[in-house]
């Protein structure tokens, strides 16, 4: 039997025609660079939706949303951009008109999903350039293929940029975009000292060389109300720690310290080895020597050392060979085992020559646990008498770097500030007699002014380098170690091998340690035991 089917005819549209609601409608405005031609473009951007959307009776203006100098490859720290979801969701905005898919992503997945995201509570997206509202059945697919095409092209701009950058590390002819802190750039990209920075930087180091740590040296920079870098809140031990181990500050730049990843979505990382890193030697003046920096380095090694093994090391070398130097002949004595298996197994050094030669070289061998015992007498006599020792030292050392006669290129530097000023002198005279046209005297003058600072900076930076000898940047290492680590009861490698260049023994077994910054102490074979610090 066939069902009965009734239809029930619909109210007419005149029944229901009320005043159109208008459309809540944003623009949406992205520049990837902060360039000037950038800069014109978001600029124009910003404008042009504004007007457009004023203009249509049927849509009422809920804003131009705009991001200036972020990238499009992640929707993470684009502000104006996710506060513009956010008001979508809180349904205060019904459609947004945008120029492309590239201005509004070039991730593919996350594309998608934001898309779909509005579209759920629905929010559509007009696409200028490609003539596309996300709200119709068919957009779907396409979008998908064109964000897909826009991530290729991405990828292909960030490989070809990254290409060309690399050229530039290797050729040497890279530009730093923002100098370091004690620096900054000259007309064509070059790096100059600035001398007010350059002065924290200075005493950042000579501070971590006296045995302060990171995070007292920030705290004295903030009590002293040293102004930060780049405006930032207060100094940092980490900030601190970077500056020390920053090899721009030797007059070295290292390109590459972070690398980009090659895919989306294009994440920065610290290079640890995974990529090349190009190392320019004396690329630009120095603020601290080689010699310094160095130091630091050790410094920094050691301390790291120390935390990660608790005091203790294990090293593949045995920390005395090539050290050990017979005064009687001048060969580096050798380790040997005796008695091994017994209980008295020990460890000496011999020299070569008396093995072989015993006619040659009267060296006998001398035990490991005794030189150490020595380095520890040593080291605690030094710390118990640095005020008498090597502060007295280091002052004498200070005091005749300064005294130091000049040194062929000062007299040279000398010689050129002082015929640049006579010619000052006289540029001045030739101007005020009105022999010269203003604007002449303005460009040589400039020269000269430039000519004389350039001068006076290099006369500086050897005045400087005259001072900062080996000598005393090993003294102020060794005094920092000794504020660092203070009275010893057992011996440590790490802190041997910071302090100890090379040992000298004699044939009657006189242990003299030549120590970094070449001052020579000396120790006996089995000591004093009542102050050796070795308990008994």
């Amino acid at each position: 039997m066939a069902k009965k089917v009734t239809v029930i005819n619909a109210i007419s549209r005149s029944s229901f025609m009320q005043p159109q609601k208008k459309l809540r409608v944003c623009g949406y405005a992205r520049v990837s660079t902060d360039s000037q031609t950038q800069a014109e473009s978001y600029a124009t951007q910003v404008e042009f939706y504004e007007q457009k959307i004023q203009n249509n009776p049927l849509w009422e203006f809920a804003g131009v949303y705009a991001d200036e100098g972020i990238t499009g490859t992640k929707v993470k720290g684009r502000d104006n951009f996710n506060a513009m979801i956010a008001a979508c969701e809180d349904g205060e905005i019904d459609l947004i008109l945008t120029k492309s898919i590239t201005r509004f992503a070039r991730n593919t997945v996350e594309f998608i999903q934001i898309i779909r995201r509005l579209k759920e509570i629905g929010v559509g997206v007009y696409f200028e350039k490609e003539g596309i509202n996300t709200l119709s059945e068919t957009s779907e697919l396409m979008l998908t293929i064109l964000a897909s095409v826009a991530q290729g092209e991405s990828e292909d701009i960030s490989g070809n940029n990254r290409w060309a950058v690399i050229s530039r590390f290797e050729n040497g002819t890279f530009v730093v975009g923002t100098p370091a802190y004690g620096y900054r750039k000259d007309e064509i990209g070059n790096l100059l000292i600035e001398e007010s920075e350059a002065k924290v930087v200075r005493k950042i180091f000579e501070s971590y060389l006296n045995g302060n740590g990171t995070y007292v040296i920030a705290k004295m920079l903030n009590d002293n109300k040293i102004p930060t870098i780049r405006g930032s809140e207060k100094w940092r031990d980490c900030v601190v720690s970077g500056i020390l181990q920053n090899p721009v500050y030797e007059g070295d730049v290292l390109h590459q310290k972070k690398y980009t990843e090659k895919k989306f979505p294009f994440t920065r990382k610290m290079n640890h080895g995974q990529e090349n890193m190009y190392l320019i030697k004396d690329a630009h003046p120095p603020i601290i020597t080689h010699e310094e920096a160095e130091a630091v380095r050790n410094i920094i090694q050691y301390r790291n050392k120390t935390l990660k093994s608790n005091g203790g090391v294990s090293t593949n070398r045995y920390l005395f060979s090539k050290r050990i130097i017979c005064e009687d002949c001048g060969s580096r004595l050798r380790r040997q085992k005796v008695y091994m298996g017994k209980t008295y197994e020990k460890i000496i050094w011999t020299c070569p020559r008396h093995v072989d030669e015993k006619d040659k070289c009267r060296m006998k061998a001398i035990r490991e646990d005794l030189l150490q015992q020595a380095f520890v007498r040593m080291w605690n006599k030094l710390c118990t008498n640095q005020g008498t020792v090597l502060e007295p030292l280091l002052k004498a050392l200070n005091e005749l770097a300064v005294n130091r006669p000049d040194t062929a290129e000062i007299d040279k530097l000398d010689n050129i500030i002082k015929t640049v000023n006579e010619q000052s002198r006289i540029l001045n005279q030739v101007m005020q007699k009105g022999y010269i046209d203003a604007a002449l005297f303005m460009e040589k003058n400039n020269e000269l002014i430039h000519e004389l600072s350039e001068c006076r900076k290099k006369r500086a930076l050897i005045m400087r380098k005259q001072k900062r000898t080996k000598e005393i940047v090993k003294t102020e290492q060794l005094i920092g170690l000794l504020k660092l680590e203070g009275y010893q009861w057992e011996f440590k490698e790490e802190l041997f091998d910071m302090a100890v260049e090379n040992i000298g023994i004699s044939i009657n077994h006189e242990i003299k340690f030549k120590l970094v910054n070449g001052l020579v102490l000396t120790e006996q074979e089995g000591g004093d035991e009542k102050c050796s610090g070795i308990p008994r």
